[in-house]
């Protein structure tokens, strides 16, 4: 993965995950899927809630 995470990226992630897929039944497919997301998800807030004290911090100045 490059720092950019560009469309060069997405497609090694789709290959991957693909051939991880193509050996799975779907209810394995779809439970790897959520727990991706949730993955995603608890990082992303995360992310979200640094910013947002940054936010509020400038703004009590």
């Amino acid at each position: 993965m490059s720092n950019r995470f560009d469309a060069e990226d997405i497609r090694k992630l789709r290959e991957c995950n693909s051939l991880k897929h193509s050996k799975m039944s779907h209810k394995e497919i779809l439970d790897d899927i959520r727990q991706g997301a949730e993955s995603f998800m608890s990082e992303f807030s995360r992310c979200v809630a640094d910013k947002q004290a940054v936010y509020d911090a400038r703004k009590k100045k």
